[in-house]
């Protein structure tokens, strides 16, 4: 099964805590990323169920609603908030951190990765 994983050094405390409560639905990664590859090679497709990490702990499920590629200026307050950001100003700043820092973030081909979260069997058992 397909892992997304995410890290708090690029997320920062906010969207951590938001992608715990499974808040965050939406990733922007580059073409060499796991998922843009898994995607590519037909591996991963929407509606494909894969497993959610932070800093290498599983999180629960996600099921992939849609992806495609995008540029810095037609992302709007709503890719932030699907990221688990307040503003494009965090969201570029986790960009930076993510390695998104070697020339204007305006220049970098970006893709963005939306999924929903998936209750499992189990972990609707353990919500009851």
């Amino acid at each position: 099964m397909f892992r997304l994983d995410f890290t708090s050094r690029v997320l920062g405390k906010d969207a951590m805590h938001k992608l715990r409560r499974h808040e965050v639905t939406q990733t922007l990664r580059s073409e060499n990323s796991g998922i843009a590859i898994a995607t590519g090679n037909g591996s991963l497709k929407i509606g494909d169920i894969f497993e959610v990490a932070l800093d290498k702990e599983i999180l629960g499920h996600a099921e992939l609603v849609a992806y495609n590629g995008i540029r810095w200026g037609r992302l709007d307050t709503d890719d932030a908030h699907r990221g688990g950001f307040h503003n494009l100003a965090e969201l570029g700043a986790s960009l930076i951190k993510a390695g998104y820092r070697f020339q204007p973030i305006e220049e970098y081909d970006l893709y963005r990765f939306q999924f929903s979260w998936v209750v499992q069997e189990l972990e609707a058992a353990e919500i009851k």
